[in-house]
């Protein structure tokens, strides 16, 4: 059952007296499953809420609230029951490459479509049971985030180590029956799924156009921790430049018959074969910005917008540095240096090569604050630091080697702006107008009576 984790201030559960360690027993008499459960209950209006509190006390509560009011909380598990782990064993996996002494969220291995429905996680559906795949449709819980990285049944048991992961097809056949909406991916391994197999995974995906919207092509993570795993290699300049040629063609032959490009390339490609990006039209609708397909376009023209409003001069001068990953370094430097034509304003680029998960990995996400600090230690010179909100924690200023910013600010001595990964961040941050929390606010109150969104669904 779900057990409250957090209160959010200000929220309908404090107004309830709702405290950390009661468990919701039922929701208008049914009993919660889990976080699917959980969100169809609380939707409606009018709600009994059986509670047993932390104390062995039980409460029945009636409620009268707005019908998109939640409760405000944070459960024990992002699911309410346990999270479903990942049954594979990917010769591509990010999870097998990282250090073992990380935190054990950055070592778990998710696979649940829950977490695919209400946060967008990318799951294989290789854990999934019939009765499983018909609740998905019963309840319509679209859209959904798959990895197929190759519809070759034999392939695909190859590369996802596990031999049910063959009937990917058949599983996707079955939602595409029942309307549910899927955007899908391929993690690009040079050798493996690559060439003609990436040819017919786009082609057999296609077919289930509008069902599945949209896929993205994006090319494996390989880090200096990888021991006695498969041998696998990143893709060159010239087969990222390759790729997104194939890309290109696949697009020029669909868009006739469906009117939509479908496939795309993420940025990495660009990045890596030193390309231009694409302009918007080749992204349809930004469906898969989050994996990193069209963030560059995005940020580009964004930027186009907001330049036509920037000053000629600024008042008090400001010397700001920027830390970056190599890939988006080029990208990066063309906008600071457009800053740096403002009267008063420097903007330094810093790129950080990562050294803590090997120098392949070139992300700006990826980016840790040891690195930050090693790399700028005794070498920077501006009054404050801009730190892009991507390489830090969802719910805490933590990096993913779990140093704090206060850290990076107190090694460095300067001040620090936690910025969202876009042109307004790096613009508004640049010339000191962005009002941002060197500790970020996560919460905001949203209602009447300052009832905020549920943190745990």
């Amino acid at each position: 059952m779900p057990k409250v984790l957090t209160v959010h201030p200000g929220s309908l559960a404090e107004e309830l007296q709702i405290d950390p360690g009661d468990d919701i027993v039922a929701i208008n008499g049914q009993p919660i499953r889990d976080v699917i459960d959980l969100q169809f209950a609380l939707a409606g209006e009018e709600i009994t809420l059986d509670i047993r509190k932390s104390t062995g006390e039980e409460w029945v509560i009636e409620v009268d609230k707005d019908y998109d009011e939640t409760l405000g909380v944070a459960w024990e598990h992002p699911t309410v029951d346990k999270v479903r782990l990942c049954h594979n064993k990917c010769v591509f996996c990010f999870v097998d490459q990282v250090p073992k002494n990380m935190r054990k969220t950055l070592n778990m291995r998710d696979d649940d479509y829950r977490l695919s429905f209400l946060h967008g996680n990318f799951v294989t559906l290789t854990n999934l049971r019939q009765g499983e795949l018909e609740r998905i449709a019963a309840l319509r819980m679209s859209p959904l985030n798959i990895s197929v990285h190759t519809t070759n049944p034999v392939l695909r048991e190859q590369m996802l180590g596990n031999k049910k992961s063959g009937e990917i097809l058949d599983q996707i056949a079955y939602l595409a029956e029942h309307d549910i909406e899927m955007n899908t991916q391929v993690v690009l391994c040079p050798g493996w799924n690559d060439g003609a197999e990436l040819d017919r995974t786009i082609e057999e995906l296609s077919r289930f156009y509008p069902a599945v919207r949209t896929l993205s092509i994006v090319p494996v993570g390989l880090t200096k921790h990888r021991r006695d795993l498969v041998e696998l290699r990143s893709c060159s300049a010239e087969e990222a430049q390759q790729i997104a040629q194939q890309i290109t063609t696949w697009q020029d032959r669909l868009r006739p018959q469906i009117g939509v490009n479908f496939v795309h390339a993420a940025d990495e490609f660009y990045c890596i074969g030193d390309s231009e990006i694409p302009s918007a039209m080749y992204y349809d609708e930004f469906a898969q910005i989050e994996n990193g397909v069209g963030l560059l376009r995005s940020f580009f023209d964004d930027f186009s917008l907001l330049e036509k409003k920037l000053p000629k001069k600024i008042v008090k001068s400001r010397h700001v540095g920027l830390v970056t990953g190599v890939s988006a370094h080029k990208f990066i430097t063309r906008v600071a240096n457009r800053l740096n034509q403002i009267e008063g304003l420097t903007v330094d680029v810093h790129t950080i090569v990562n050294k803590f998960y090997g120098d392949q990995v070139t992300v700006t996400g990826l980016i840790t604050g040891q690195d930050i600090i090693a790399q700028l230690q005794n070498r920077f010179t501006a009054d404050v630091l801009l730190i892009p909100d991507v390489m830090l924690k969802e719910d805490a200023d933590i990096f993913l080697d779990d140093f704090h910013v206060e850290q990076i600010r107190d090694q460095l001595q300067l001040e620090i702006l936690v910025v969202p990964p876009n042109a307004s961040g790096l613009v508004y941050g640049a010339l000191g107008k962005t009002h941002v929390l060197p500790v970020r606010q996560r919460y905001e109150t949203t209602h009447s009576r300052s009832v905020g969104a549920m943190s745990g669904s």
